[in-house]
This record gives structure tokens, C-alpha cells and sequence, in this order.
């Protein structure tokens, strides 16, 4: 059973989340076309009018203003409020299940490290969608994420040898391979994005995990590309970015990846 202080602060932190996510979205329009988002103000992507506080709730906005825009009635992507849901779910997933989501217990380093991994996952899984490119920031905050958590594992006394160096090989345990993919195919195949993301989350998950996260990701883009081409009914056209489905298989394997592996051995032994 979970007593009212754990309910009461996995409240606050999906509602936390869900602010967040708002600030996801700037990055996500923003970041592509280079506009500035820390010092211009909140605007309509369409008539450019500017956007006061009354009009930034988190989920509730874009509910009540009935996905349009309040001055030019244009309207409002669907996109807003899934990626502040999302990112308040995946905080509260993270609390509960990685951190161990019991009061207070669950609110250390590790929980930052890793809301900076999932938020980062988040934005770069759509902005290489519609853009295909995936932003050097971001695998850069990936990274940072990580370091967060392996500063937890020294607080906590969890810091050994195999510990760092699970997370040292993961560095170069999938991105060595994409970059060679890259490298053989004048990069067709692999962009340099995929190869620095996986670097990061390597890192950030170990060396076991990374690897289970690379399939689960390759997995998941074949679906989505079989299932394209059964709703087009069209021959497959264009380039499928591999972001989307790479940060869906980092983000599974961040909860069971290593246990993914594990078994897996387990089978053979």
C-alpha cells in the first residue's frame, strides 16, 4: 500500500513534469530554426501574438482553450499537451521504479539524473522526427543526466569498479558500431546524431542495457516502417529517422534493459 507523503510527492512531481514538458515544447519548435528560448517570450507559432501565463497551464490550456489559439483561433498542435503528459508520467515511472518511489527515499540524484535522460529523450525523439536531425545539446544533457546518477552511486557507497566500467564500455558499446555503419555507408545509414546519442545513454545505462536498448530500437522502427507502408500503400519514400525509435529503446531499457540481458544469458547458462 502507498501511505499519503509517496502519494502526495508523486503528485508533485508529475505536476512538475508536466511544467517541464511545457518547456519541452519551446525547445522542440525552437531549437530546429534556431529562435532563442530563453529570453523571448512565449508566442503563437502562427499569428506571433505573445503568450501570458493564463495561457501556459500545463494540459489544462490547451483543454480549455479547446486546442486553439486565443487571439487567432488557429489551431494548437495535440503535440503540447501529449509531451507535457508524457514527461510527467515518465517522472513519476521514474520515482516509483528506478528510485524506488517510497516517501522521501526516492527524491536523490539519481531521479534529476534520470528526468534529464527521459526529457532529453523526449525532445529528440521529435525533433529528428520532423526535422531529422537530433540537437548536440541534447546528447550533451543525456550525458550530463548520467553523471548525476554515478554521483548518487558515490553518496550512496554504490561506486565500484564494475560499476564505472559497465558504464565506460557502454560509451563505446553500440556508438563504435553505428559510427563504423556511418562511416562505411558516407553516412546513409547512420548519422553522426545517432552515434553521440548512444555514446550518452551508454553512459548513462551500461554496456548490457545500451545493447538491449539498440534492438528494442531497431525493432521498433522496422514496425513502424511495415506499418507505414501498410497505411500508405505506398512504396516506402524518404528517410525514416532512427532518433525516435533509439530513444523509445533507451527509455525501456533505463527500467529493464539490464534485467532484459541478464535473462537472456540466464537461458544459455
Amino acid at each position: 500500500m502507498l501511505d499519503f507523503l509517496t502519494i502526495y510527492i508523486a503528485t508533485i512531481i508529475f505536476v512538475f513534469g508536466t511544467v517541464i514538458g511545457s518547456f519541452l515544447n519551446v525547445l522542440i519548435y525552437r531549437l530546429p530554426i534556431g529562435l532563442e528560448f530563453v529570453k523571448t517570450n512565449s508566442m503563437c507559432t502562427d499569428c506571433k501574438h505573445r503568450l501570458y501565463w493564463y495561457d501556459l497551464f500545463p494540459l489544462f490550456s490547451w483543454i480549455f482553450l479547446g486546442g486553439k489559439c486565443r487571439y487567432c483561433k488557429s489551431k494548437i498542435s495535440p503535440r503540447y499537451p501529449i509531451v507535457e503528459a508524457l514527461n510527467g508520467i515518465f517522472y513519476v515511472l521514474i520515482y516509483f521504479f528506478i528510485c524506488g518511489g517510497k516517501a522521501i527515499d526516492g527524491l536523490n540524484l539519481t531521479l534529476v539524473g534520470y528526468m534529464i535522460v527521459f526529457s532529453c529523450l523526449i525532445v529528440t525523439a521529435w525533433i529528428d522526427f520532423e526535422h531529422q536531425i537530433i540537437p548536440d545539446s541534447m546528447w550533451i544533457s543525456i550525458f550530463i543526466g548520467g553523471l548525476f546518477i554515478v554521483g548518487d552511486s558515490v553518496i550512496k557507497g554504490e561506486f565500484t569498479k564494475e560499476y564505472i566500467i559497465s558504464k565506460i564500455i557502454g560509451l563505446f558499446a553500440v556508438s563504435v558500431f553505428f559510427l563504423l555503419i556511418g562511416l562505411l555507408s558516407r553516412g546513409a545509414w547512420m548519422g553522426g546524431g545517432d552515434v553521440k546519442l548512444m555514446a550518452a545513454a551508454g553512459f548513462v545505462l551500461g554496456w548490457k542495457a545500451i545493447i538491449v536498448s539498440m534492438f528494442f530500437g531497431a525493432f521498433a522502427g522496422v514496425l513502424f516502417a511495415i506499418g507505414r507502408k501498410i497505411v500508405s500503400k505506398k512504396a516506402m519514400r524518404g528517410v525514416i529517422p532512427f532518433g525516435p525509435f533509439l530513444s523509445i529503446g533507451i527509455g525501456i531499457c533505463a527500467f529493464i534493459g539490464e534485467s532484459i540481458f541478464n535473462w537472456y544469458l540466464n537461458m544459455f547458462i
